[in-house]
């Protein structure tokens, strides 16, 4: 069971540089339905970074729990951490308020979210 009722959201952090979006795709895919999928920064970003970070959205909610056990597996060069992430409800900001503010441009590996520093996002329609 995933650690926000009703969410159907997950953030993977810890994630390689040489990531794409279709494969986030490919290996969540085969966990649940997804709904919308948001790799930061994106496949085309004229920058390079040293880490990504995604935010996926199931169609069923029950899908944050199963996706939740690849935690820890090592995916291209680095261990994945999936957690749960609130769904904001303003449809009108249309992007990650992440759970820690950028430090680097070379980091974009947010801590995991608390009671206190939620991570939110928010999907236009």
């Amino acid at each position: 069971m995933s650690g926000i009722p009703g969410t159907a959201v997950v953030q993977v952090t810890n994630l390689s540089s040489a990531v794409s979006s279709e494969q986030m795709r490919t290996l969540f895919g085969f966990l649940g339905d997804i709904e919308e999928l948001r790799l930061y920064p994106p496949d085309n970003a004229p920058l390079s970074f040293s880490s990504k970070v995604c935010y996926i959205k199931y169609r069923d909610p029950s899908s944050v729990g199963v996706a939740q056990h690849l935690t820890n597996t090592v995916f291209i060069d680095r261990a994945l951490i999936v957690v749960p992430c609130a769904e904001g409800d303003d449809a009108a900001i249309g992007v990650v308020l992440c759970c820690t503010p950028f430090q680097h441009c070379e980091t974009i590996a947010p801590s995991p979210p608390t009671e206190k520093r939620p991570c939110l996002i928010s999907y236009g329609s």
